[in-house]
């Protein structure tokens, strides 16, 4: 058998270190290619329902025609009523939102996701918000998005030291008593949350009597699923639906995915991705075999089959993708952070993406080293000897 097969690929890789180099750079740009566009794509679907998972309910009245929550539609306010009759039902109240444009510090207009509901009900996660929504019951007062979209850096250091910030909102001035942070999405710059009389006030022509969604409270130990049954039962299909919280998540990540093309577009771009490293890692190694077809020959001369010699290849591939992942990797983390503190958009990078980049790239360099074993395959000790 061949001995030291390991030591023998990593030999004819560094024995020419411009050729090694070469072909790791192709895997590190594969890699943080893969990675940029998963994070995009990701970015787009978790900032979509990042304002779903702010509220606090169990259950969600919304119109049929809801897409998310800044495209909901809306909600006769009877059916609110309605289903606050229903036996398992503890409590509930009604949401407005739409989007509004307003003045920056800097003096330049913003568009901003605004969000209205009643002060004294509890209907956000957030504590920052919790703790602060009672002071809205104060006419013209919001609470900021502290990861807006924008320089508010010195709005949130006044409000800090206890200060407040007034500007205009659809001709009407607001003032800032407060900030949470959640962050833009690519529809809005960020989120403002107020009282549903202010939301009133600052709305052109909202009619109050037709919420954006009813948030619904179960009492302790009622089963969701049988509850959303006898609301399904008294409510009418034709103006309201109730779905959980996970499960209106769930419908906007689905309706973005049927209904735009962003999944194609961003999948599209981690193909061409890891066919570019392929192809790369695919020309290195060819060369390689290239130069050492002699030696394979004389491998074959000896009585070695086919199968060990061409391990020697898929060896050097795999250390292709092992040293070539980690850098790749670190580059992403980079950018990544880059992206969050360039645009305030959450992007990340959970582990089971490292993992599915991981094996996707060993598939690549694998591949690439198939390809490249085809010629391996055909050193003949007659041509050597």
């Amino acid at each position: 058998m061949i001995r030291g097969r390991t030591a023998l690929g990593w030999a004819q890789l560094v024995h020419q270190p411009g050729r090694f180099v070469m072909a790791l750079a192709g895997v590190m740009a594969a890699v943080m290619m893969v990675f940029m566009q998963l994070g995009f794509m990701n970015m787009v679907f978790d900032t979509t329902v990042m304002v779903h998972r702010l509220l606090k309910a169990d259950l969600v009245l919304v119109s049929p025609v809801v897409r998310d929550v800044a495209a909901s539609g809306t909600i006769p306010r009877r059916r609110l009523m309605q289903a606050l009759g229903v036996e398992g039902v503890a409590d509930g109240e009604a949401l407005y939102v739409t989007t509004r444009d307003w003045t920056k510090p800097d003096g330049e207009r913003g568009t901003l996701m605004l969000m209205g509901v009643r002060p004294d009900f509890d209907a956000f996660r957030d504590p920052d918000i919790t703790r602060q929504q009672r002071g809205l019951a104060q006419p013209g007062t919001i609470l900021l998005d502290s990861g807006a979209r924008g320089d508010y850096r010195g709005v949130l250091d006044g409000l800090r030291q206890g200060q407040e910030w007034t500007t205009e909102m659809g001709g009407r001035r607001v003032t800032v008593i407060g900030d949470f942070r959640l962050g833009a999405s690519f529809g809005n710059e960020g989120l403002l949350i107020t009282s549903d009389d202010t939301f009133q006030a600052l709305s052109v022509n909202r009619d109050p009597g037709a919420p954006s969604i009813g948030l619904l409270r179960l009492v302790p130990g009622a089963d969701p699923a049988v509850v959303k049954a006898r609301l399904s039962a008294v409510l009418d299909p034709a103006d309201s639906r109730v779905m959980t919280l996970e499960d209106f998540v769930q419908h906007t990540r689905g309706f973005m995915i049927r209904n735009s093309p962003i999944a194609i577009i961003f999948g599209f771009g981690t193909a061409v991705g890891l066919l570019v490293g392929a192809m790369v890692v695919a020309q290195i190694l060819t060369a390689d075999v290239q130069e050492h077809m002699a030696e394979y020959a004389t491998f074959k001369a000896m009585g070695f089959s086919n199968g060990r010699i061409l391990s020697i290849v898929y060896e050097q591939s795999a250390i292709l993708a092992m040293f070539g992942f980690p850098p790749g990797l670190g580059l992403a983390l980079i950018l990544y952070a880059a992206i969050r503190w360039a645009v305030s958009m959450p992007i990340s990078m959970p582990i089971d993406r490292v993992a599915i980049v991981f094996v996707a790239t060993v598939a690549m360099c694998a591949v690439a080293g198939t390809l490249a074993t085809r010629r391996a395959r055909k050193a003949d000790p007659a041509e050597v000897f």
